[in-house]
């Protein structure tokens, strides 16, 4: 397992009480925490086919 980076950021209330229902009904399934579903949609946003071509345009696949 690649080794975590702590990530901080501030959304909305509203988003904050949506996230934290969702990831509460989603633990039926699996144990999900809110770094969990921090880094799902990250992932998610990083693949969008506009960040994609960011990335292959500045070489930032080949970050170490």
């Amino acid at each position: 397992m690649a080794k975590k980076k702590e990530f901080r950021g501030y959304i909305t209330q509203d988003l904050d009480r949506l996230v934290r229902a969702l990831a509460a009904i989603k633990n039926g399934d699996r144990d999900w925490s809110i770094s969990d579903v921090l880094q799902d949609a990250l992932e998610t946003w990083v693949k969008l086919p506009e960040n994609q071509e960011l990335i292959k345009k500045h070489n930032l696949n080949k970050l170490d």
